[in-house]
């Protein structure tokens, strides 16, 4: 079953948000004080009041709803249109469809909407408006029982504070105990009760450990254990069980920051199970509070792997969780409206993202080391591919220079922030090794996402390596009177060592500034219009380039939905 819509009707600075599409991860983005968190916590609310109507619940507490607080200010003295409205659209799987006919004794399709209205006297009412059958409404309590028994709802709020985060954890760690409840030996003795419990949250701590010591690896040990309370029914609540923490010193989570709470609330949420067929909705309010900016690109990859198989809902200010692949995921929330997001460029303004001007339309970049691969790079890749030619034409794919390796992870960050996909070719040097490993270990970058200049026979090489040096041996001869025709230049070096080899053994100055003006003109002088690329690539050398093409079709393939 998956929640697929929500919409929703004056709540708080909410007037209208209606038929909000709702993805396996939709990240809600906008300005502050312009409506995301009063969106999530409508659907909290939507959701809770949902599966409270089974129980039958007369009214709502008002912690959760409150009419003098929720309800628009602005609209509370009118006489009419006083609810506020929230709508709910579940679509079953097609398994559940005859579980659903078994359960209620209703035959329909796969589609099940709810509406909530809450009005002045904080009662709700909720209807199932299914056309054409009637049958829905007078069933709709076992309608909503069917729904909420499938359905796992957390709310995780921005604000953290201790007793949220062990609310959120207390609730989690109870859905994992809650298997216990047929377990035959659990009438025998409360002892027997606790020993199971504690075997429970053993494993749980273990399965923990490693996922938290991608945020924290200085963490060695993590234990949830229970205290002194005797009763199994309060096992789960607050004070009930302790987390600590080993980094060195084993202390309770309670003394930790609020990133770390948030860290291992996240870490459970990834690694909870859904128990008979649930599916889990998590609903997350700026996931990366509290977090250092080193800690957010991991909490990127650990939240898409919980959206693998569970449907998961947040708000950020943070362009690294914007769906950059599915644009529809992404619902931009302005002016107390919520619409989908029709590109790129409209959420970069929401979010006050500024680019530079050859990044503004871009979508997905090439990062080169120099000025000098740009230009080269930007005439051969054409030649190879009709699909990057287009995309270069229209800038759609930009090649970025690096002015070096060492800029790497500061500009990769840049391209993350901009909310642009890259692929990355480096020489394949230590100098290029190294800056490589470095935005790996800063989980700025994938292997994936890098290739690197190996020209066969060469154990370093760099671009300049898979080109013919005839092309440009007279050009070298005239601007510096250096003829590269010689020993010192034949060897397997990488190209600029040969190159300041023939320049020294020729009575030549050899620097960066000269490095760099060589390069230069060696990539200028590639023809503009390649008529046979065998005059200009050394085929044995020039392998890599096959690969780099693969890699950039492959990521201009991911087209935005």
């Amino acid at each position: 079953m998956d929640l697929v819509e929500f919409s929703v009707t004056n709540f708080r600075s909410i007037t209208t948000a209606h038929k909000i599409k709702l993805q396996d991860f939709t990240v809600l983005v906008g300005k502050n004080n312009e409506g995301k968190s009063n969106l999530l916590n409508a659907l909290n609310v939507a959701m809770t009041i949902m599966m409270n109507h089974p129980m039958r619940v007369p009214r709502m507490r008002r912690d959760i709803y409150n009419w003098e607080r929720d309800f628009p200010i602005q609209y509370q003295e009118r006489k009419q249109g006083l609810d506020s409205i929230f709508k709910l659209h579940f679509r079953l799987k097609s398994d559940e469809l005859e579980q659903f006919h078994s359960i209620t004794g209703i035959r329909g399709n796969e589609d099940i909407p709810v509406s909530i209205k809450v009005g002045r006297d904080n009662v709700p009412h909720i209807e199932i408006p299914k056309r054409g059958s009637s049958s829905y409404n007078r069933k709709s309590i076992q309608v909503t029982q069917f729904i909420s028994e499938r359905i796992n709802f957390n709310y995780i709020q921005a604000i953290r504070t201790e007793d949220m985060a062990r609310s959120t954890l207390s609730n989690i760690i109870n859905s994992q105990l809650d298997e216990l409840e047929e377990n035959s030996e659990y009438t025998a003795a409360v002892d027997k009760i606790r020993e199971l419990q504690q075997e429970l949250l053993d494993t749980l701590s273990l399965q923990l450990l490693e996922p938290l010591q991608i945020f924290l690896p200085n963490l060695k040990d993590i234990h949830i254990q229970l205290n002194t309370v005797r009763d199994r029914k309060y096992v789960g609540s607050y004070g009930a069980f302790d987390i600590i923490l080993n980094d060195g010193t084993s202390t309770n989570i309670s003394t930790k920051g609020d990133g770390i709470k948030s860290l291992v609330t996240l870490a459970l949420l990834k690694e909870r199970s859904n128990k008979n067929g649930q599916v889990s909705v998590i609903a997350i309010e700026e996931p990366e509070s509290h977090l250092h900016p080193g800690a957010i690109h991991s909490l990127v990859d650990v939240i898409n792997k919980i959206s693998e198989n569970n449907q998961v809902i947040i708000t950020t200010h943070n362009p690294l969780f914007v769906q950059r692949n599915k644009l529809s995921s992404n619902i931009i929330v302005d002016s107390n409206t919520a619409k989908i997001a029709k590109s790129i460029s409209d959420i970069r303004n929401v979010l006050g993202v500024w680019t530079s001007d050859n990044l503004t339309n871009a979508r997905y970049v090439l990062v080169v080391e120099g000025e000098d691969d740009k230009i080269s790079l930007s005439k051969l890749l054409p030649y190879y591919s009709a699909k990057l030619a287009e995309a270069l034409k229209n800038n759609m794919l930009v090649i970025k220079s690096l002015g070096g390796a060492g800029n790497l992870c500061h500009d990769i960050n840049d391209l993350r922030n901009s909310m642009c996909q890259y692929v990355v070719l480096l020489d394949n040097d230590d100098a290029g090794k190294k800056a490589a490993q470095k935005a790996i270990d800063r989980n700025l970058l994938k292997i994936s996402e890098i290739k690197y200049t190996i020209c066969n026979g060469s154990p370093e090489s760099e671009f300049e390596d898979c080109l013919k040096p005839n092309f440009y041996t007279e050009i070298i001869k005239d601007e510096f009177s250096v003829d590269i025709r010689c020993q010192e230049f034949r060897c397997n070096k990488k190209w600029s060592e040969r190159m300041k080899n023939a320049f020294l053994s020729q009575g030549s100055q050899w620097n960066d500034d000269v490095e760099e003006k060589v390069k230069h003109i060696v990539a200028e002088t590639i023809p503009s219009k390649i008529i046979d690329i065998n005059d200009i690539l050394i085929p044995v050398k020039s392998g890599f380039l096959n690969g780099l093409v693969t890699a950039l079709e492959t990521m201009l393939d991911k087209e935005i939905k």
